[in-house]
C-alpha cells in the first residue's frame, strides 16, 4: 500500500494548534509570563486579559504589537458571578479606557474610580471604542443607581457628535461586555461589595 505524502507544514500551522492554549489562557484569570512569573490578567492590552504574542510574518511585517500596561486587578461579587475588572484610578486610565479593545471575555471588564469620592453625576463616551458595552454606575457605598445596556461600538474615525454617550449617578462605573450586566443580575438596587479604592 502506497504510504500518502507528507507536505510542509504550513506557517502558520503552529499557530492555529496553539489556538487552544490562547483559549485556555483566556478563560483564567491570571497570565504566566515568559519567566514564569504569574502576572495580574489585565496586565495586557488590548485584549483585558492574556494578550496574542507578537506575531510576525516573514520575520519583516509585524502583523500585531502586543502592549503592556500596568494594572490592578479587582474581584468584585455580583448576584450571580464574580466580575474580574482592571481598575482606572489615574486619569490617564480613566481616559483611555477601553479604547481600542476587541472584545471583552465573560465576566472581565474594567472598574473606573474617581478622585472626588462623591456620587456625582458621570458622562461617558464610545469614542474610539470598538466593542458594545454594559455601563454599570454605582454609588460610594456600592449600590447600582443604573445600568445602560449595550451601548453600541463606536468605528474609528467616527464624527464626535455621532458618539454613543450615556450618563448617571456614582462614585464607581463598571464597564462590561454588551448584555454581560443582565447576565450577572446587575440592576439598579443591588448592592456591590467594592473596597476603598485611591484614585487620582
Amino acid at each position: 500500500m502506497q504510504k500518502p505524502l507528507r507536505m510542509p507544514a504550513h506557517p502558520l500551522t503552529n499557530l492555529v494548534r496553539a489556538l487552544p492554549l490562547c483559549g485556555a489562557l483566556l478563560l483564567t484569570a491570571q497570565t504566566p509570563s515568559a519567566t514564569g512569573v504569574v502576572t495580574p490578567w489585565c496586565d495586557s492590552i488590548p485584549l483585558p486579559q492574556a494578550d496574542l504574542p507578537s506575531i510576525t510574518s516573514g520575520g519583516v511585517e509585524t502583523i500585531h504589537q502586543q502592549h503592556r500596561a500596568n494594572c490592578r486587578p479587582l474581584d468584585v461579587e455580583t448576584p450571580q458571578a464574580t466580575l474580574h475588572l482592571a481598575v482606572a484610578a489615574t486619569e490617564a486610565q480613566r481616559e483611555r479606557g477601553l479604547m481600542g479593545v476587541p472584545f471583552l471575555p465573560v465576566r472581565q471588564g474594567m472598574l473606573f474610580v474617581f478622585p472626588d469620592a462623591t456620587d456625582q453625576a458621570r458622562y461617558f463616551w464610545m469614542k474610539n471604542t470598538i466593542t458594545s458595552l454594559d455601563m454599570v454606575f454605582v454609588k460610594g457605598d456600592g449600590t447600582v443607581t443604573s445600568v445602560a445596556a449595550r451601548v453600541p461600538a463606536t468605528a474609528p474615525g467616527t464624527p464626535d457628535d455621532k458618539v454613543a454617550r450615556r450618563d448617571g449617578v456614582g462614585r464607581y462605573v463598571i464597564e462590561l461586555g454588551a448584555g454581560e450586566a443582565a447576565r450577572d443580575g446587575l440592576a439598579a438596587g443591588v448592592e456591590l461589595r467594592i473596597p476603598a479604592l485611591a484614585a487620582k
